[in-house]
């Protein structure tokens, strides 16, 4: 395989963090809901667009704010709190609580206690750093889910301003309830919301096209084990193909068209490629890079093979989108060639992950 390093060079790299606000109103409104409403159970939904307005890939939301509004916010409150976060669905929220997540939400901050400070207009007056991160597909709306178990103040209701928007038409809304921190239903206000600035950074690892089935019709399984970063050994792994077969793994920096001359538009028919006509069997992956290894295992279905990669211990390629693919030869496979996984698209991380 060509060294990783002289690949890299020809790919462009994004920022290792990023920082986003939305909704960001031209004229914000003060908000007392929920930190300041005592017990609750609090959701908000944040539009798709806006935040590829933000975040030009995939993401891991890492942090979010929130800020003072217009009158002095002097009363500073500990808050016993929870958070989730998940992806959304497209139409916005019910206000049935759990309905409102497409996919598995990830509590991104386990229950403890978070400090809402005092602030003057515009500042942040609230930060909520994630023990565990959200991978945003960069596709979804998403939903945070705020479970407010109690206060500094008994438990009640203060008076306190937010900044936040009425207006915000199909940008963001809100599901609310008082009074129960596991409730499972609320009250749905559309266009209502809380400004909200969330922080992100690259390191993402997603599955994207279909593979093809080999030896008694099982479709081996594309893995990139861990996340690549500057330094680390990144372990690329495939699982589910027939054992005792050579198999390749196909390295390339894109997943819409071959760097050939002119370029072929991908996914691109295998056996159309090699003018055998059609396997049912795509390339998915640009294939700058190749390297071939051999599946061990007891059998059809039960093929492994792991191929590691050294990251070059540069930070330029911090961002850098690499797009992988394994292909096994498989003379038993229904097309009796080849069987092939999905793809995997990685995203490099900054140094440590």
């Amino acid at each position: 395989m060509r060294t990783l390093l002289s690949f890299v060079f020809l790919c462009a790299a994004a920022v290792a963090q990023t920082a986003h606000t939305t909704p960001n109103p031209a004229s914000p409104q003060n908000l007392d809901r929920p930190f300041p409403g005592g017990v609750g159970h609090y959701q908000q939904w944040y539009k798709a667009s806006e935040l590829l307005a933000g975040f030009t890939t995939p993401m891991r939301f890492e942090q979010v704010e929130f800020f003072a509004g217009s009158n002095q916010s002097s009363n500073a409150t500990t808050i016993d709190m929870e958070v989730s976060i998940g992806h959304g669905n497209s139409l916005g929220l019910t206000g049935t609580f759990a309905s409102n997540f497409s996919g598995t939400p990830v509590i991104v901050l386990p229950r403890q206690n978070v400090q809402l400070l005092a602030g003057g207009p515009g500042a942040v007056v609230m930060t909520v750093p994630f023990t565990n991160l959200f991978t945003w597909d960069h596709q979804r709306p998403v939903v945070i889910d705020i479970k407010i178990f109690g206060n500094s103040r008994s438990n009640q209701p203060f008076v306190y301003n937010l900044r936040g928007t009425t207006a915000g038409g199909n940008l963001t809304s809100r599901n609310y309830v008082a009074g129960n921190a596991t409730a499972t239903s609320g009250t749905v206000q559309q266009g209502i919301g809380l400004v909200t600035r969330f922080t992100a950074r690259p390191g993402v690892v997603l599955d994207f096209g279909s593979g093809c089935a080999g030896e008694g019709s099982f479709v081996p399984h594309n893995a990139s084990v861990n996340i690549p970063y500057p330094g680390v050994v990144w372990n690329n792994q495939i699982t589910g193909a027939a054992s005792q077969r050579y198999c390749m793994l196909v390295l390339g920096a894109s997943n819409t068209q071959t760097s050939a001359t002119p370029p072929l538009p991908l996914p691109l028919d295998i056996g159309q490629l090699l003018g055998m006509g059609t396997f049912n069997c795509s390339l998915l992956v640009d294939p700058v890079s190749t390297k071939l290894t051999q599946t061990v295992g007891g059998g059809p279905g039960s093929g492994v093979a792991t191929l590691p990669i050294q990251m070059p211990a540069v930070t330029f390629y911090i961002g850098m989108s690499l797009y992988t693919q394994w292909l096994v030869l498989d003379p038993n496979a229904p097309n009796g060639i080849v069987s092939a996984t999905q793809g995997v698209w990685s995203i490099v991380a900054p140094v440590g992950g």
